[in-house]
């Protein structure tokens, strides 16, 4: 008996089997091949979109937490203005009580007006401080002033009238208001303006006044302006005006 070599058996034999089943296995076989491509694409796509999802989620959550943070941030920046704005608040309000706290209510100057006029006064007549600190206040015509002036200022700033009976030569009083620092004619009276330093001896609070002075016939008259704001010397001179005429309206009642 006669042996074929193995290869020519294998070859009958794939022979045989695509006699016998014609090309239905090798159909078979490309066709797992294609499946198995298109499951490694349908994986790959998966995996992209899961990608795409994961990072849109993190872009989402990352936009909601700057988002929470900025409105939060905003939210303690609003609370902290408002906060400042009510310290500030207080403060203003507890500095007016210390600066005005001995501001009179009969029509008497108030004692730190009185020890500020004393301390500026020199030994002779020619200072206005000196006049006033020599006169005698009459209470009775200031209080009067003090109640029409009032509803001239705020809650910041405080008026109070000064009414003396010139004595003596008047010239003497004109030349010492002439004497002072800023010198303006209003509505035919000339007027005198001089900065108060160191109203509040305690230092408690920044204190700012201003003395306006002026002589109407024989009286001499004015006001010692005081305020916890900041005072514009031109605001006040062109303010002075109205004041004066308020204050000339008590002393001819």
């Amino acid at each position: 008996m006669t042996r074929r070599p193995a290869a020519a058996v294998a070859s009958s034999l794939a022979t045989a089997l695509v006699l016998a089943f014609g090309p239905t296995a090798c159909d078979s076989a490309s066709d797992a091949a294609k499946s198995g491509e298109k499951a490694v694409v349908d994986a790959s796509k998966d995996a992209l979109d899961s990608s795409k999802k994961a990072a849109g989620d993190l872009a989402d959550k990352t936009v909601d937490a700057s988002k929470k943070a900025a409105s939060e941030l905003a939210v303690d920046a609003v609370d902290a203005s408002t906060k400042a704005a009510g310290d500030l608040a207080d403060a203003t309000t507890a500095g007016a009580k210390a600066l005005f706290d001995d501001v009179r209510t009969d029509g008497e100057l108030s004692a730190s007006a009185k020890a500020w006029l004393k301390s500026q006064a020199s030994g002779d007549d020619s200072s206005i401080e000196s006049v006033l600190v020599k006169g005698v206040q009459l209470a009775p015509v200031a209080l009067e002033a003090t109640k029409v002036l009032v509803d001239a200022t705020d809650s910041e700033t405080k008026i109070e009238p000064i009414f003396q009976k010139v004595d003596g030569d008047t010239a003497k009083t004109d030349a010492a208001i002439a004497g002072m620092p800023r010198v303006e004619a209003i509505d035919g009276l000339t007027i005198g303006f001089k900065q108060m330093d160191s109203l509040d001896a305690s230092k408690k609070v920044e204190q700012r006044g201003y003395l306006v002075m002026w002589r109407h016939e024989d009286h001499l008259v004015g006001f010692v302006y005081r305020s916890t704001r900041t005072i514009d010397l031109e605001k006040l001179i062109a303010e002075t005006p109205r004041l004066a005429k308020l204050t000339q309206k008590a002393l001819e009642g």
